[in-house]
C-alpha cells in the first residue's frame, strides 16, 4: 500500500482540481439548467456596439459577405447578434488573452436551420481549437471538439460552456495566448444552414468554488472495556474554506466500516489490526461540489484483517430479452440470473465490481439516432443487490440511452440499494467524479471512463459529457492523467475502469458478411481477440500515470491479461449477463484479487459460461477450454496465466522470477493409414498434463511432418459442465448417464420402426474465422439396431439463414456397433462464416434403435511442418491435438513430446507467516492415462519420503524414500500398490515427509 501520509497526528490540506470527489452518496447533483454568468464574467465579444471587423478564415470563407449584425434574433434581448447564412468562417482579432488551465468560456448560439457545421474556434499564432455545436457532418476528432454537436435544440438560444484551458492543453500540450476567435457556418454541399452568435464570455471567475478541506486528529491511550476488548479513542477535526457556499455536508470514513456526518467526530477504534488505516473526509457544498482530505491512523497492532478480497466481472445488462414476455425476469425473477454464480461472485469477495451496461429506468426519452438502445426496469436493481455487487461503472455506451432523466433514475435506484457508481453524470464535472470505497482501512479510488461516444457513427447527440451536457466521462490519455492525479494523494489503491475499443483502428473487415449477423450491439466484431494498439497504449498510460489496476470491458469477448510494469491490465472481461446470441460471447470469467499492505498481490480467474443468458460456473473440460484459451491470449501479451487443472481456476503470474517450471515427457502410439499420398495418423488427443512445448521424436525415423490443433467445440463431451448449447427438443433425444465413451454421460437418440430422421444440433452457430483453414470433424458413435447414424458439419454464410453452403459427414453407421472413432478432414466451403453440427439417425426397419454420440468436436489445425526436435512452441497454449504424416509407408509410430508445467511459486502474502522450506503442490490426475502426477518443491537437500494411504489410513504405496537435492520434483503414481496390484477408485492421501516437515494432500483416483 502506498505510504503517502504520516501515522501520527498531523494536518493535511488538499487542493481539489476542476472536478472533485464523490463516494456515491444519495446526494447527487440535480438536473440543472445551464446558467449564464453575468456577474464577474469577462466579455470577449457581445456585438452590442453594432460595430465589428471580421476577416476571412483561410481556406474556408467561400461566401465572405454572407454575414450581418442582426437585431431581431438576439440573446437575452441584447442589441445585436452575429448572423451567418452562407458557407462562411469569420475570424475576429481580439485583445490577446493568455489561458490558464481552469479557464472556461461561454458562447451563446442559435441554430436556425441545420447545415454541415455550426461552431466556434479560438486561435493563437500556431494553432486553432475548433468546437462543433451542431451540424450534419461527421468530423475528425483529431481536429474538432465535438462533445456538443447535436446536443441542444435548434431555433433556441443555447449556452455552450467550453473548458478552453484544459481543451487546449489536451490538444496541443501548452497554454496559449489567444488572439483570435472564429465563427463558423460551414455548408460546402448543403444549401441550408443559418446560425446566430451572441455573448462570448470568459466565465472563469464566476464559477463556484470547490471546498478546500483540512483534517487532523488526536488519539488517546489504549484501554479495555468491561468485556476485555482493547479500544482507543480518536478525536477528528476539520476545517473547510469555501466562500460561496452557505452549508456543507460531511462524510467521514474511518476505515473500519464506521462513518460519521459530524464536522469534528469522536470515534472509538477496536484494536484489531496490524496496519495503518486511511481515514477519508469528503465534503459537499451547496453548489454540489466536493472536496476531500485524508490522513492515516495507526493504533497498536492486533490480529490482521488482511487480505481484503475483491472481484470483477464484465458487462451486466438486465433488459431486452431478459424482460420479454416469457423471459427470465418475468418468469423466474431477476435473482435467477445471478443465483448460480453467487458462491463465486458476491459470496467470494468483500467488494464485487461490475459494468452496468444499461440504464435501470422507466422514464426518459430514447436517444434519437442510436440504432440500438435498451433499458431495464428500475426493479431489476434487486438482481445486482442479490448478486452482492457493491460497485458499478456506468461509463458506457448505453447508460445515456434514455437521456439524463433515465441516467438520474438509474443513479437513484443504485443509491437506494447502496450500490456505488461512477463514470457518468449531468455534466462533465459529475461524470469524472471518482468513487472512493474504504474497507479494512484501505482507501480505494475507482475511476471510470469510456471512448464509445457514438461520434464515429455520427450518432448525435454524442454520449460523452460536456461542461454543461450530460453523458459519460470521455476516455482520453489527457483525461486519464487528470483523473489519476486528482486522487493520487488520497487513494491507497487506484483502479481505472475503461469501457473501450479503438475507434481509430477499425476492427478487421467482415467481407461478404450480413450486417444482421452483428446487429445486437454497436460496433461488435467477433474478431476482437486482442486489444488494438491504441487500446493498449491508453491502458499502459494509466499504469504509467499511477494506476494500480486497469480493468476493461465493452468488446463482449474475452481478451488476454497483461502484466505491465508489475501491474495488471485486464483487457476484456467479456460479458457477464447479456442477451447476445453470439456463441463467441458466451465464455466469460470472474477476476478475483487479494489486497494487503503491499497492494494487489494475487489474481485468480474463475471461468464462466453464459448459458441461455444465465452465467454459470464453467466446470470440467468446458472450464479448462476457457482457461487454456485465455492463457494463450494472455501469453500473446507476454504474460503467464497458469491453469490449475484440478480446481479449474487459473492464477496470474505477477513475478516470473518466482515462477518455476518443469517438463514431462509423453509418448503416444498411433496407427497410420494411406490418404492423399501420405501415410497419416488419426488425430491424437494430447495428454495435456501441461502444455505441449517441444517434439522429441517420431519412431521409426522417416520424413515426418506434424501439425497441432485446437478444439473449437468446447461442449462436445456432453457433460454437465455449464453449457447446454445442444438443442434437445424431442423426447427421443436425451443425455444418457448410463452409457458413455468417456466421462459420465453421452447423447442418445432413440428411433422406432418407421420413424423419421431425428436431428440434434446447436441452438446457435459457431463462428468460422477462416474458410481456408484445415479442420477435422471427429467423434465417437455407438449403435444398437441403428439406421444411418452420423455426425454432419454444415457450413453457412449467415449466422441465421437456413441455406447451407455444404457439409461433411462422419459415421453413417447401421446395425449394432460398439464405440467407434470416426473423423474427416475438411476445408469449409468458400464463403463459410459459420458452422454447426448435426447428429442424426433414422428409424430402423424393425424394432427400436438407439444411437449414442460422445466426444464430438471440430479441430482447427495449424499448418503442417517438418519434424524437428529443435522446435519449441509458446507456452501456455491451447493445443489439444496432434497429427503426423510421412511419405514413407508406415503403419505404426510412436510420438514423443514434452509438456511444460508451470508452478506459480509461492504467492507472497505478508499478512501470513510461512517459514516452511518445503511445499507439496496440488496434484492432478489424468484419467485417460490412468495416473496421478504429484509435485513438490525442496529448498534444501533432505531425506524425502512420499507415501500413499487409503481412506482407512493404511499405507498402500511408497513412491519415494531417498535423499534428494533442492528443486521442483514430480512423481507419477499409477494407481497400484507396493505389490503392483491395481487399486480401486476412491479417495487416497499422499504424505510428504522431510526433516522437520510433513504435509498431506487428498487425491481422488478415478480408475
Amino acid at each position: 500500500m502506498k505510504n503517502r501520509k504520516s501515522a501520527i497526528a498531523l494536518i493535511l490540506t488538499i487542493s481539489v482540481a476542476s472536478y472533485a470527489i464523490d463516494s456515491s452518496h444519495s446526494i447527487r447533483q440535480p438536473t440543472q439548467k445551464t446558467k449564464s454568468y453575468p456577474i464577474r464574467a469577462d466579455t470577449i465579444e457581445n456585438f452590442d456596439d453594432g460595430m465589428i471587423e471580421l476577416f476571412s478564415y483561410p481556406g474556408e470563407d467561400y461566401d465572405s459577405s454572407a454575414w450581418s449584425l442582426d437585431s431581431l434574433i438576439t440573446y437575452n434581448n441584447s442589441p445585436y447578434s452575429l448572423k451567418l447564412w452562407g458557407n462562411t468562417w469569420k475570424l475576429e482579432s481580439i485583445i490577446p488573452v493568455t489561458l490558464d488551465t481552469g479557464d472556461v468560456w461561454q458562447v451563446a448560439a442559435y441554430v436556425d436551420t441545420i447545415g454541415e457545421i455550426h461552431g466556434f474556434a479560438l486561435r493563437d499564432t500556431a494553432h486553432t481549437l475548433l468546437y462543433s455545436f451542431a451540424g450534419t457532418q461527421q468530423l475528425n476528432i483529431e481536429d474538432w471538439v465535438t462533445v456538443y454537436q447535436g446536443a441542444f435544440p435548434n431555433q433556441n438560444w443555447n449556452l455552450y460552456q467550453l473548458p478552453v484551458g484544459q481543451d487546449w492543453l489536451a490538444y496541443y500540450g501548452y497554454l496559449p495566448t489567444v488572439n483570435g476567435i472564429v465563427f463558423i457556418n460551414d455548408r460546402d454541399y448543403d444549401p441550408n444552414g443559418v446560425v446566430y452568435f451572441d455573448e462570448v464570455l470568459d466565465i472563469t471567475n464566476d464559477l463556484p468554488m470547490v471546498p478546500q478541506v483540512t483534517i487532523w486528529f488526536t488519539s488517546g491511550q489504549i484501554y479495555e472495556d468491561t468485556k476485555g476488548t482493547r479500544l482507543v479513542d480518536v478525536q477528528f477535526y476539520s476545517t473547510v474554506v469555501d466562500t460561496d457556499s452557505w452549508y456543507h455536508e460531511y462524510f467521514w470514513y474511518f476505515g473500519d466500516d464506521s462513518t460519521s456526518s459530524e464536522p469534528n467526530p469522536f470515534h472509538t477504534y477496536i484494536v484489531e489490526d496490524d496496519h495503518e488505516y486511511t481515514v477519508l473526509l469528503e465534503v459537499v457544498d451547496s453548489t454540489y461540489l466536493w472536496g476531500r482530505a485524508s490522513c492515516s491512523v495507526f493504533v497498536d497492532p492486533g490480529p490482521t484483517t488482511f487480505p481484503l478480497t475483491m472481484n470483477f466481472v464484465g458487462d451486466v445488462m438486465l433488459a431486452r430479452r431478459y424482460e420479454q414476455p416469457g423471459g427470465i425476469i418475468p418468469t423466474l425473477g431477476v435473482e435467477a440470473i445471478f443465483e448460480p454464480t453467487i458462491p463465486y461472485l458476491g459470496d467470494a469477495a468483500e467488494i464485487t465490481v461490475a459494468n452496468l451496461e444499461c440504464p435501470l429506468t422507466d422514464t426518459g426519452t430514447p436517444h434519437p439516432t442510436k440504432p440500438i438502445i435498451f433499458r431495464g426496469s428500475p426493479e431489476n436493481v434487486d438482481g445486482l443487490a442479490y448478486a452482492g455487487i457493491d460497485v458499478v461503472t456506468i461509463a458506457n455506451n448505453h447508460i445515456i440511452d434514455y437521456g439524463l432523466e433515465g441516467l438520474q433514475e438509474t443513479q437513484s435506484v443504485l443509491d437506494s440499494n447502496n450500490i456505488r457508481y461512477s463514470g457518468a453524470g449531468a455534466n462533465a464535472y459529475e461524470a469524472y467524479l471518482p468513487l472512493f470505497y474504504n474497507k479494512k482501512g484501505v482507501n480505494i479510488a475507482y475511476l471510470a471512463s469510456s471512448d464509445r461516444t457514438g461520434q464515429y457513427d455520427n450518432y448525435q447527440p454524442y454520449l460523452n459529457a460536456g461542461f454543461n451536457k450530460s453523458g459519460f466521462a470521455n476516455l482520453t490519455q489527457f483525461d486519464i492523467s487528470r483523473q489519476i492525479h486528482t486522487v493520487e494523494n488520497d487513494a491507497d489503491l487506484i483502479i481505472v475502469e475503461m469501457h473501450s475499443g479503438n475507434e481509430y483502428s477499425p476492427t478487421p473487415a467482415l467481407p461478404d458478411r450480413n450486417p444482421a449477423d452483428y446487429n445486437e450491439d454497436e460496433m461488435y466484431s467477433p474478431f476482437l481477440f486482442v486489444p488494438t494498439r491504441g487500446d493498449i497504449e491508453d491502458r499502459r498510460h494509466a499504469i504509467d500515470e499511477g494506476a494500480d489496476l486497469v480493468v476493461c470491458h465493452h468488446v463482449h469477448v474475452l481478451q488476454g491479461l497483461e502484466v505491465y510494469n508489475g501491474k495488471l491490465i485486464a483487457h476484456s472481461l467479456g460479458d457477464f449477463t447479456f442477451d447476445l446470441n453470439y456463441t463467441e460471447t458466451f465464455p466469460s470469467m470472474i477476476l478475483n484479487t487479494k489486497i494487503n499492505e503491499t497492494g494487489f498481490y494475487e489474481y485468480c480467474i474463475v471461468p464462466v459460461y453464459i448459458d441461455d443468458y444465465i452465467p454459470m460456473r464453467a466446470k470440467g473440460e468446458l472450464g479448462l477450454y476457457i482457461l487454456d484459451y485465455l492463457a494463450r491470449r494472455t501469453k500473446d501479451l507476454n504474460t503467464y496465466l497458469v491453469v490449475d487443472r484440478d480446481s479449474i481456476t487459473a492464477q496470474l503470474i505477477l513475478d516470473t522470477l518466482n515462477m518455476t517450471s518443469m517438463t514431462i515427457t509423453q509418448a503416444d502410439e498411433v496407427q497410420l493409414h494411406y490418404e492423399d499420398n501420405y501415410w497419416i495418423s488419426n488425430p491424437q488427443r494430447l495428454t495435456r498434463d501441461g502444455d505441449v512445448w517441444s517434439m522429441l521424436s517420431i519412431i521409426p525415423s522417416g520424413n515426418w511432418q506434424f501439425r497441432l490443433g485446437r478444439e473449437t467445440i468446447w461442449f462436445g463431451n456432453f457433460e454437465d459442465e455449464g453449457c447446454t448449447l445442444w438443442e434437445l427438443d424431442h423426447d427421443d433425444e436425451f443425455y444418457d448417464s448410463t452409457v458413455a465413451f468417456r466421462g459420465a454421460r453421452s447423447l442418445c437418440q432413440r428411433r422406432l420402426e418407421g420413424s423419421s430422421t431425428i436431428t440434434t444440433g446447436f441452438e446457435k452457430r459457431i463462428t468460422c474465422y477462416s474458410d481456408t483453414t484445415h479442420y477435422t470433424l471427429y467423434g465417437y458413435i455407438k449403435t444398437q439396431n441403428a439406421n444411418n447414424a452420423r455426425a454432419v458439419v454444415r457450413f453457412y454464410e449467415s449466422r441465421y439463414g437456413s441455406y447451407s453452403l455444404g457439409s461433411r459427414t462422419i459415421g453413417e453407421v447401421d446395425d449394432t456397433t460398439d464405440w467407434t472413432s470416426y473423423h474427416d478432414n475438411f476445408t469449409p466451403a468458400n464463403g463459410t462464416n459459420y458452422f454447426d453440427i448435426w447428429l442424426r439417425s433414422e428409424g430402423p426397419q424393425s424394432g427400436e434403435a438407439h444411437v449414442w454420440f460422445d466426444d464430438i468436436g471440430v479441430i482447427e489445425w495449424e499448418n503442417w511442418q517438418a519434424f524437428n526436435p529443435a522446435i519449441t512452441f509458446p507456452t501456455p497454449n491451447d493445443y489439444y491435438w496432434i497429427q503426423i504424416r510421412t511419405d514413407v509407408e508406415t503403419y505404426d509410430a510412436t510420438v514423443s513430446y514434452e509438456e511444460m508445467i508451470y508452478n506459480p511459486g509461492a504467492v507472497v502474502d505478508y499478512s501470513m507467516k510461512n517459514d516452511f522450506p518445503y511445499v507439496l503442490f496440488q496434484s492432478f490426475s489424468n484419467p485417460a492415462k490412468s495416473r496421478v502426477i504429484i509435485r513438490y518443491q525442496l529448498s534444501a537437500t533432505s531425506g524425502v519420503t512420499l507415501q500413499m494411504y487409503n481412506i482407512l489410513g493404511q499405507q498402500v504405496r511408497t513412491l519415494i524414500n531417498e535423499t534428494q537435492t533442492p528443486g521442483l520434483k514430480s512423481v507419477i503414481w499409477d494407481g497400484r500398490d507396493n505389490q503392483g496390484r491395481k487399486l480401486g477408485a476412491g479417495v487416497y492421501f499422499c504424505r510428504l515427509q522431510t526433516a522437520g516437515f510433513e504435509q498431506s494432500q487428498k487425491i481422488i483416483w478415478l480408475k
